[in-house]
């Protein structure tokens, strides 16, 4: 679809190349808030009380991060990923702020 957003289009791309070659693989995801300067792990329905996300370098890739205590999800299709997302999109933190009335 030529209206489809980026994110449709990337799951539909990562899944069509998976698939296409035919051999085995394994999708994991995350979905991270940041929020007022601090980590929300979205997937987590049970978050412990004062334990913060904590964010790393990853030491294997000079470009990427590691949260520690981020919950990964697996899936096989880009059906699951759109449920988790719902899922994580209805955990979100909202709140007003100054900013919020001139933006």
């Amino acid at each position: 679809d030529p209206l489809a957003g980026i994110i449709p289009r990337t799951l539909h791309q990562i899944f069509e190349k998976l698939t296409e070659n035919g051999t085995e693989f394994s999708v994991k995801v995350s979905l991270l808030e940041i929020y007022n300067e601090e980590l929300f792990d979205l997937l987590n329905p049970a978050p412990d009380v004062g334990e913060r996300l904590q964010m790393f370098d990853d030491p294997r890739n000079k470009r990427g991060v590691i949260i520690k205590g981020l919950e990964e999800v697996t899936v096989h299709n880009k059906t699951e990923v759109y449920q988790i997302l719902e899922r994580g999109a209805a955990r979100r933190t909202t709140a007003a702020t100054y900013m919020n009335a001139y933006s």
